[in-house]
């Protein structure tokens, strides 16, 4: 286990603390409500609303009074849509926000982290494309607040997978395996031992290479012309771009990935990762899960999206800043001393040990020292 000194460990709350608070004045720009979410959530709700669960990545114990199975949540997004969900009279677009640890089982020194920190956002009840930009724009904002410079968001399109596999017929999903892992060798063979049109197997043996900005949206947009639903699912992702575009974000940081499979079966559109060429973990993700509150038994469409605090704190962003405090009282003697500064408003840390006097100086900054 690595060990860190108390200066470090200060250090780093002071930035996690800096860090939550840019986000969270972020959403408060854009009109968010916070939600305080329970750390373990039933077993029997999570199983079938948490993207990637499994068995072998959840930590879960027993209720001893009901002996059902609990988990500690790995996700958050399942108990936002359970809560919003016996919401009634919502204004739509109804928007939350909530911050807090995540937790996954993993084998020691994997490199994965057990325990993560996150904040994410939620809209629910906008169906259009103004519910996808603004879930972009708010991490945007959040992270030019803090500084980061160099990430980009990477984007694919369930929609659009998902025609390529209908199209596809019976070898539909080992093409878009073959697609996601970027084989174009075997796309090569696959395609020649279907009927297809020669149109389509253009397209997906294009498809792993399909990886960059306007000029591959573009591109996919000519070989998708064939066909109306792929066609449009191109158009609105040039759409979606050249809003964002025009909302101030850098074109140069916009990507569309054409081989992006994951969620198929959880995202219902757009969905994207925020990414940084000089690291390797994903800093944040979000996209559509319009699927999601029909399994809470309320037909409501979603998006959402969180920031991973602990894989920016890579980045040199949102650094500590030391806390000056107004008085150091020390001695038993001067204990109504501080308790009259504090009620004039004063900040104040008293020690009643006169001898501990030298070491506060050493951690602390303070005006003025009594």
């Amino acid at each position: 286990m690595t060990t860190i000194s108390k200066e470090q460990n200060i250090e780093r709350s002071g930035r996690i603390e800096n860090a939550l608070n840019i986000i969270k004045g972020t959403l408060n720009q854009y009109g968010y409500t916070e939600l305080n979410l329970p750390i373990y959530e039933y077993y029997d709700l999570l199983q079938d609303t948490v993207f990637n669960f499994s068995d072998e990545s959840i930590i879960r114990f027993i209720d001893r009074h009901t002996g059902k199975t609990l988990v500690l949540r790995p996700d958050f997004t399942p108990q936002v849509c359970r809560i919003v969900s016996g919401m009634e009279n919502l204004p739509l677009p109804f928007r939350v926000c909530y911050k807090g640890t995540v937790f996954r089982s993993v084998e020691k020194d994997r490199g994965i982290k057990g325990e993560e920190n996150q904040t994410g956002w939620e809209i629910f009840g906008e169906s259009g494309i103004f519910g996808d930009i603004e879930i972009v724009l708010t991490a945007n904002a959040a992270l030019d607040k803090m500084g980061l410079k160099d990430f980009c968001f990477t984007f694919g399109d369930t929609l659009f997978l998902n025609r390529i596999k209908a199209l596809a017929g019976e070898k539909g999903d080992k093409i878009l395996e073959a697609v996601s892992d970027r084989r174009t060798h075997d796309l090569k063979k696959l395609v020649s031992e279907i009927n297809i049109s020669q149109n389509l197997k253009d397209l997906i043996i294009k498809l792993p290479l399909a990886f960059g900005g306007m000029d591959n949206i573009d591109a996919l947009a000519a070989l998708s012309s064939f066909d109306k639903e792929l066609y449009e699912r191109i158009e609105f992702i040039k759409n979606l771009f050249n809003q964002l575009i025009s909302c101030g974000i850098d074109k140069n940081i916009l990507i569309f990935d054409a081989a992006e499979s994951k969620g198929l079966d959880y995202y219902t559109g757009v969905h994207f990762e925020i990414l940084h060429e000089n690291y390797g973990s994903i800093l944040g993700s979000g996209g559509r899960y319009d699927k999601l509150m029909s399994k809470f038994g309320k037909d409501l469409t979603a998006c959402g999206a969180a920031l991973n605090i602990d894989n920016l704190l890579h980045f040199p962003i949102c650094e500590s800043k030391v806390q000056e405090y107004d008085y150091l009282v020390t001695g038993s003697d001067n204990f109504k001393k501080a308790i009259s500064f504090r009620r004039e408003g004063k900040s104040v840390i008293f020690a009643a040990d006169i001898t501990q006097k030298e070491n506060f100086i050493k951690n602390y900054t303070f005006k003025n020292i009594i």
